[in-house]
């Protein structure tokens, strides 16, 4: 669905913000994020990384080559 560099950059991007979000309630006290936060943080790289899977013919269910060598 959409080019995997694409897709890549989208699931860094918003990890590292995803991180910092988290990592800054450690760091500034009074920061109190809306719960929810986390959970778009999670539909947009999971998202990202089943429409990039997508392309690729990945999401499981079939037999690999390496499957089916044994």
């Amino acid at each position: 669905m959409i080019p995997r560099p694409l897709a890549s950059a989208i699931i860094v991007l918003v990890s590292v913000v995803w991180a910092a979000n988290f990592v800054l309630q450690f760091i500034v006290p009074e920061y109190h994020p809306d719960v929810t936060i986390n959970g778009i943080f999670m539909a947009i790289v999971g998202g990202a990384l089943a429409l990039s899977r997508k392309d690729s013919g990945g999401g499981g269910g079939g037999s690999t080559k390496k499957d089916d060598e044994s």
